[in-house]
């Protein structure tokens, strides 16, 4: 007789009959009972008779054929990563395989690691009966990480607005500005995978990971002392060629400046092979080419600007140069060259400055000069200078209209120096005298200290801005006796000339005509186009 909890099997000569010593239990634990002990084929009626009564009863007959051993099944996964155990049970009144018994079994699978011996006693404690159980399990690889670049600045990468965020739209740039030893990209380097091993021992590689270098070309480099690190070393825009980062030393720019460009601020030369459109801006620290009009923006270079299609201003954009200005035409404009502007056809109700000319000499009809205001430092020349219709044109020649507004701009400044001075003055010589008689406290001290420091910041300012005015008053004493204007074909009425001071109106058309100002008549006289004597001119 075995026993286990509140059932008991014995076999007797006839059959196998169930007896229990208690009645708590429930019909499952009468199958599961069964079915631990083999007893897998029974009377279904005898057991639902055991189950109503609880009476001692035969529940199957004898047979050899079915009083079979335990049976221990091993099963290892596909790729032997782990290996499971199945113990088909014994006869009830046969022994269960030991530990031993399964550890030898494993062996003889060639299971030789990872084996779990604590999970084999609990299957056994269990008497789990066919159901897998996991009792072997190897290690598993660890899979390595392959190198890749982060772009800290990514060319192709679009313009992102956040939900929240409020945006200037033409302020904005797609355009990306690098300057010398501001970090690109970063190598993240590979990390070597660790290879693991299978219950039976073998090896279980990892994946083999992939390594990746910078690809680059002009104005990067490496980080001398970081060699992961990619800057930039030199000023340009970063440029995806053709899967190499580069950066160019000039900007080249196939579109329009719109929306889809977005405006410019770049540290080298500009190329556009479109218009900019109005609202935009382009400021380059190098020469600014323009191959189709602008429109209503603004356009600022430190170099030379040259403009193709010709500015529609609309009262709106301003073209600024420290160098020369090219451009086609230019209407309702307003224009400012450290050099000479030139225009090929008209120049129309614009306002035009000049350092040295303002020159509309094209060879078209159109070449003309009408409304608006122009002024420059030595000269104005052009084929047509007003209209029929009388329209107003104001031409100022003499002195460069900028060099004017910066001697403004130190003049006044030096003033406000002198002006301070003078007040500090009384006030620090009162704390020396109190000084020099032993009755300065710590706050007339603090005072006298803080009155000597904004004197001497106040004298060197004052010394720095009259050196720049004093070779800015070189420079006018240069030109202060040239100007001239040429009209080249006809000079029609309405127009207003000023030379150096004197004006002039033009009250009937004239042609092929220049205007000098006469010193000793102290008036506008009226000379051949192509004058030339004098001091004038230039």
């Amino acid at each position: 007789m075995f026993e286990k909890d509140i059932f008991s099997l014995e076999a007797r000569p006839d059959g196998i009959y169930l007896s229990c010593y208690d009645r708590d239990f429930k019909e499952n634990d009468v199958y599961a009972y069964l079915k631990e002990y083999g007893i897998i084929r029974y009377d279904f009626k005898a057991v639902r008779k055991f189950l109503a009564d609880g009476e001692t009863c035969k529940i199957c007959a004898r047979n050899p054929a079915f009083e079979k051993p335990a049976k221990i099944l091993i099963t290892l996964s596909k790729d032997k990563m782990t290996a499971s155990v199945e113990i088909d049970p014994p006869f009830f009144a046969l022994p269960w395989p030991t530990e031993q018994e399964i550890l030898d079994s494993l062996k003889s699978h060639g299971v030789k690691v990872g084996i779990n011996e604590n999970a084999i006693r609990a299957l056994l404690a269990r008497k789990l009966a066919n159901e897998p159980t996991v009792i072997a399990e190897g290690v598993k690889p660890i899979e390595g990480k392959n190198a890749y670049i982060e772009l800290l600045k990514d060319p192709d990468k679009p313009f992102e607005v956040r939900d929240d965020e409020k945006i200037d739209f033409w302020s904005r740039s797609t355009i990306i500005t690098v300057h010398p030893g501001q970090e690109i990209a970063i190598k993240h380097p590979l990390e070597n995978g660790k290879n693991g091993i299978d219950v039976t021992g073998a090896v279980v590689k990892a994946k083999p990971v992939k390594n990746v270098e910078f690809s680059f070309g002009e104005g990067l480099a490496r980080d001398e002392d970081n060699r992961l690190l990619l800057i930039a070393t030199a000023e340009g825009q970063l440029k995806n060629d053709k899967g190499r980062l580069v950066v160019l030393p000039e900007l080249d720019i196939h579109k329009d400046i719109d929306f889809g460009v977005g405006s410019i601020d770049f540290t080298g030369a500009v190329k556009i092979h479109g218009s900019v459109r109005e609202g935009f801006h382009v400021v380059a620290a190098g020469n600014i080419e323009v191959f189709g009009p602008v429109e209503g923006a603004d356009i600022d270079s430190q170099g030379v600007v040259i403009v193709h299609g010709g500015v529609r201003g609309m009262g709106k954009g301003t073209l600024r140069a420290n160098g020369d200005v090219s451009l086609n035409f230019a209407d309702q404009a307003t224009i400012r060259s450290g050099g000479t502007i030139l225009a090929k056809n008209a120049v129309l109700h614009s306002h035009l400055y000049a350092n040295r000319a303002v020159i509309a000499l094209g060879s078209g009809k159109h070449s003309q000069i009408a409304g608006g205001k122009i002024e420059a430092g030595l000269e104005v020349s052009c084929n047509i200078l007003g209209s029929e219709m009388g329209t107003k044109t104001e031409v100022v020649v003499g002195l460069p209209p900028e060099m004017l507004e910066r001697k403004k701009v130190f003049t006044t400044e030096i003033k406000r120096c002198d002006e301070n001075l003078e007040r500090i003055e009384p006030n620090l010589a009162l704390l020396k005298k109190i000084e020099a008689a032993g009755q300065l406290d710590d706050k007339k001290r603090g005072m006298l200290m803080n009155l000597t420091k904004v004197k001497f910041q106040l004298q060197a300012a004052r010394e720095s801005m009259q050196a720049e005015l004093d070779a800015l008053l070189e420079q006018l004493e240069l030109v202060k006796d040239k100007g001239i204007v040429r009209v080249k074909d006809t000079c029609y009425g309405g127009v207003i000339i000023s030379v150096r001071g004197l004006s002039y109106i033009v009250h009937e058309p004239c042609k092929f005509t220049a205007f000098i100002a006469d010193d000793e008549k102290r008036a506008i006289v009226l000379v051949p186009f192509d004058y030339m004597g004098g001091r004038l001119g230039g």
